[in-house]
């Protein structure tokens, strides 16, 4: 069986109250460790997203705009891994 829902929720904020304990060390190195997480955690909330405009149909300028970046930036950095993996054509 999983986890119960609110468990998860639980777990969750746990993980995000540890992060938000370390983006405010005062300890560089736990704060530059956080920033490394952030990093990684933005990266994958955007894959994320942009399959799923792409899923639902959308433009790459119409993500590009949202994403506040130009159209060749977004092609260029999910194209390619959405071909790899046969989401694009």
């Amino acid at each position: 069986m999983g986890v119960p829902e609110e468990s998860a929720d639980r777990a969750d904020g746990g993980a995000a109250a540890d992060l938000l304990g370390q983006v405010t060390a005062r300890d560089p190195a736990v704060g530059l460790s956080a920033v490394v997480a952030l990093r990684r955690l933005l990266e994958e909330l955007e894959r994320l997203h942009v399959d799923n405009a792409r899923d639902q149909g959308w433009t790459w300028q119409s993500i590009a705009t949202a994403l506040n970046v130009s159209r060749q930036s977004v092609h260029e950095k999910h194209a390619s891994r959405r071909k790899a993996t046969g989401k694009e054509s």
